[in-house]
């Protein structure tokens, strides 16, 4: 990013005064109630997730199309293929100790908090030309020192959801049973003076839904394939420029966690600003998972290789960090989100000139995602975008 989101948040005052919302940018303490209006909410992860679980308990008719078999969107974790009930991220992991939304949901649906890194044993470093065993916070100044002021404060104390991420997309999800048909690929969105139009793909299936409001939390990158008749030009033209960030990620299973027997706890911060973790340290059982994670300009060139590739090299070059590990090694999986159908890329910032353009609601048409926050890449942005909705909803509704 050409910006950093603590840049953003001191420069503008985008969150709070656009959308009349709280510092938090979630809906605070003000109670709207408005005529109940009928609400397609096109995508589950977490904007539409949110959005639709506010305006459900405000009293109006939501429905969710979402294109996937799962919730979440970008918040996925991956349990298959590996064994013992391990898991680990492929999406939002992180969650950083001033992200009050998220954690306000983490709350309100009673999710377990654990921190994100071990505080025992030591990580390994290599920014500064030489290996380093270090305690975690040389680790986490690591991270900071390279990607700056993207990543705020005391990133060493940030949490993550025990279980796995996905636990909070499929509370949502749980509380809005019956209101989210999956499987269902939206081709078509337009509108006119009396209600807005879905056209979409189920089942091999063409079908169409009318609302009073649809909400689009599709990404961009995604959105930019999709008939747009009731979008203006100057929004398509956004939609098509905004550029979608590559992010690797190549996962490792090992027999056991021999790395902790010689005072490491599987954290890695490489040459090539590659990051490497160990999600297993606070699960059960001996078993354990290494895995990289690569930015854009490194996550270009993992995406390019072949499955098997990408295993091989990654084994090949946290062997030379964790030695022994080779011999350890059991099975591996990967994530490339360039790849992925319905996201195609990690995350996107539409940039401070569009950003208002990008994020209003077109008539009946409303856009919320993490593109469209000060949070850019974070489950928080996400969620503000989708309480900012909430009350573009309730406030256009008072007026029909």
């Amino acid at each position: 990013m050409a910006i950093t989101r603590r840049q953003f948040l001191r420069r503008s005052a985008i969150a709070v005064a656009g959308a009349g919302l709280d510092a938090t940018g979630a809906l605070g303490t003000i109670v709207l109630r408005s005529p109940a209006r009928k609400v397609l909410i096109l995508g589950a992860g977490m904007a539409g997730l949110v959005a639709a679980y506010e305006l459900v308990k405000l009293g109006h008719d939501v429905t969710i199309l979402e294109a996937r078999t799962r919730p979440g969107g970008r918040v996925h974790t991956l349990r298959e293929p590996f064994a013992d009930g391990l898991y680990a991220e492929a999406g939002a992991a992180r969650i950083p100790e001033n992200h009050e939304i998220t954690l306000k949901y983490v709350k309100e649906f009673a999710l377990e908090l654990e921190p994100f890194y071990p505080r025992s044993l030591n990580a390994v470093r290599f920014d500064r030309g030489s290996r380093e065993e270090v305690p975690i916070e040389g680790y986490t100044d690591a991270m900071t020192k390279t990607f700056g002021g993207e990543l705020g404060d005391r990133p060493e104390r940030w949490s993550k959801i025990k279980g796995g991420s996905d636990l909070l997309p499929k509370a949502f999800a749980d509380k809005l049973a019956g209101k989210i048909q999956y499987g269902a690929a939206v081709v078509k969105i337009e509108q006119d003076a009396n209600q807005a139009r879905v056209v979409f793909v189920s089942s091999g299936r063409q079908q169409t839904l009318t609302a009073d409001s649809v909400v689009c939390t599709i990404p961009f990158s995604v959105l930019r394939k999709i008939d747009l008749p009731g979008v203006s030009g100057r929004k398509r033209e956004i939609i098509k420029a905004t550029r979608y960030e590559a992010v690797s990620r190549v996962y490792l299973q090992t027999k056991n966690r021999f790395w902790e027997d010689r005072g490491l706890n599987g954290f890695a911060f490489t040459s090539g600003a590659i990051e490497v973790w160990q999600p297993t340290w606070s699960q059960p059982g001996p078993r354990g998972i290494l895995m990289t994670y690569a930015r854009p300009g490194e996550a270009e060139r993992i995406t390019k290789l072949k499955e098997n590739e990408r295993i091989a090299t990654t084994l090949k070059q946290l062997d030379s960090i964790f030695d022994g590990l080779r011999g350890n090694f059991e099975l591996g999986a990967t994530k490339c989100w360039t790849e992925d159908e319905w996201a195609r890329g990690a995350w996107a910032f539409v940039g401070f000139g569009d950003f208002f353009t990008a994020s209003s609601r077109e008539g009946r048409i409303h856009f919320a995602g993490e593109h469209l926050s000060p949070w850019v890449s974070w489950m928080q942005g996400a969620l503000s975008s989708g309480l900012r909705v909430v009350k573009e909803i309730e406030e256009s509704a008072k007026t029909v």
